[in-house]
């Protein structure tokens, strides 16, 4: 008698927890699961290319929104799409052209479901985007003649390389100034270098400047080490740099071709080439 009701009371327990069990197995939430073709993690391509993703999601609960984005190497993410869907699990293409300006790059792109109760999930695939051909590549353009100032002198001390222009310090918004003269209050031109725009430099003398192209340009940079200051600047000095006054990827290759320091402080300058 006693046997029979440990072995009872034994069977409640074991039906109580293995009811709360499956409860709480029933209670789990579970993300989003997200499936992208091509399915392989890294991707070959070159520029101008349209790659077709397939992008497929399923969920146990209602779908609140989609998230696409691109990040190239080395810069901030862009969102490519932003939709909101109700829905339990979608399907759909999504058609991305590789543009010509990240040649020799790669692009990680990323696909985010986030479901009704906040729960999310992302898969991400590469890109690897071959540099351009020599035979694709474009020659810059070369323009000459092109002056900055010392910083202590009465003239333009900075100079805007998206529009060829001088500019002044004193005056001019920090987004245009790409280079610019830091002599402090010395009457001796310093030789150094900055980017008030955010701007980097990289200085490379070995650089083909005859032959310069937008991708010899890019990898140059891509691949050099980068500068936020340049010191003890000489005639001949070749300089690469990204424009920091501009959002779009645009480069710009400086040949050194005269520096002037005379008596005072007015009439030291720099005097430069520029291909973009």
């Amino acid at each position: 008698m006693k046997k029979n009701k440990f072995l009872a009371f034994t069977l409640t327990i074991v039906l109580a927890f293995t009811t709360v069990f499956f409860s709480c197995k029933k209670e789990e939430k579970i993300a989003p699961i997200i499936s992208v073709t091509p399915s392989a993690l890294h991707i070959y391509a070159s520029a101008g290319d349209l790659i077709t993703f397939g992008v497929s999601i399923s969920t146990t609960e209602k779908l609140s929104k989609v998230i696409i984005a691109s990040q190239v190497d080395n810069e901030t993410p862009v969102q490519l799409l932003d939709s909101a869907i109700s829905t339990k699990g979608t399907s759909f293409n999504y058609y991305y052209r590789i543009p010509a300006s990240i040649a020799g790059k790669s692009v990680v792109i990323s696909f985010q479901a986030t479901d009704e109760n906040g729960l999310s999930n992302t898969n991400y695939k590469r890109i690897y985007v071959t540099a351009a051909t020599a035979s694709q590549a474009i020659v810059l353009t070369e323009t000459a003649g092109h002056l900055m100032y010392s910083n202590t002198s009465v003239n333009h001390d900075a100079y805007n390389l998206e529009t060829n222009s001088g500019e002044f310090s004193l005056t001019a918004d920090t987004a245009s100034r790409d280079i610019q003269d830091y002599s402090g209050t010395n009457t001796t031109l310093s030789k150094e270098w900055r980017s008030p725009a955010g701007g980097k430099f990289v200085l490379y003398n070995g650089y083909d400047y005859a032959n310069a192209t937008d991708s010899t340009a890019i990898s140059a940079y891509t691949t050099g080490v980068k500068y936020s200051v340049l010191y003890n600047l000489a005639v001949g000095d070749i300089i690469i740099t990204k424009l920091g006054s501009v959002s779009t990827n645009k480069y710009a290759v400086i040949r050194i071709t005269d520096i002037v320091d005379v008596a005072g402080k007015d009439n030291d300058y720099y005097e430069f080439k520029i291909k973009k």
